[in-house]
């Protein structure tokens, strides 16, 4: 179901102010712990399944036994790729998923967590495979880190590595997202990172007239931006199929 845009009374402005989990120099046990809650919560409030159905969407014509390759952005603990095996396997397609971040001990606890995904160390604005090697590119909770010129570079980059389209998934910023994520991280006792991260992230991500500005100054086409319930926002462009929610 489509949330509404956020408004008036509502607005928040946007700080960027940094995040516990992109400090290198923190133990990794209060790393992984903190990654925990942010999978939990994606899980538990609409982050996963974001992904999941658009990818659905985008692979819907797709007969049992296809391959697919997807490519995981910034993956952080690999959670969407675990969620997206289990999901191939339900769908019955041959999912390989290459996933990549900057941050060495995230990919360390992807490595513990995502056994069968393929992990690269990498920039999503250096990212090093040729064009049209994979067929999905997704990007979770990502965006709000990257900042607003580098995520337009980080769109061009994922429409030339794709032969089916993106999936960029993320926060939106607005008061009622705020408190929501405060009320949620407060009831389900996240660790401090969490905590902290949580309110910096919403307080750094993009709002739908952002997010257009954005995909304009990419230069991508056929770039479409859906809402979700949960405080939920994506990006997405299918090249070989038709989405009929708001266009950009």
């Amino acid at each position: 179901m489509s949330w509404p845009e956020i408004t008036g009374v509502f607005e928040l402005p946007r700080t960027d102010e940094p995040e516990q989990i992109d400090d290198p120099s923190q133990p990794f046990a209060e790393l992984q712990r903190s990654m925990r809650d942010v999978a939990l919560t994606n899980r538990l409030f609409g982050g996963t399944q974001t992904v999941l159905y658009h990818v659905a969407r985008m692979l819907r014509d797709l007969p049992r036994g296809t391959e697919v390759r997807i490519l995981d952005i910034a993956t952080g603990s690999a959670d969407i790729p675990l969620a997206l095996e289990a999901w191939g396997q339900r769908r019955g397609l041959k999912l390989t998923i290459v996933a990549v971040d900057n941050h060495e001990a995230m990919l360390r606890m992807a490595a513990e967590a995502a056994p069968n995904v393929s992990l690269a160390l990498a920039d999503a604005l250096a990212l090093p495979f040729p064009p049209r090697s994979f067929d999905i590119a997704l990007c979770a909770l990502a965006f709000h880190h990257f900042g607003f010129e580098a995520s337009a570079q980080v769109l061009r980059a994922m429409d030339k590595l794709t032969t089916r389209g993106l999936i960029v998934t993320d926060l939106k910023r607005d008061k009622l997202t705020l408190w929501g994520v405060q009320a949620s991280f407060a009831a389900l006792k996240a660790h401090p990172f969490t905590k902290h991260d949580g309110p910096a992230s919403v307080r750094r991500a993009f709002t739908p007239p952002e997010y257009r500005k954005m995909v304009g100054l990419s230069g991508v086409q056929n770039i479409r931006l859906h809402t979700h319930w949960y405080f939920r926002i994506a990006l997405v462009q299918a090249k070989l199929g038709k989405i009929t929610d708001t266009e950009l």
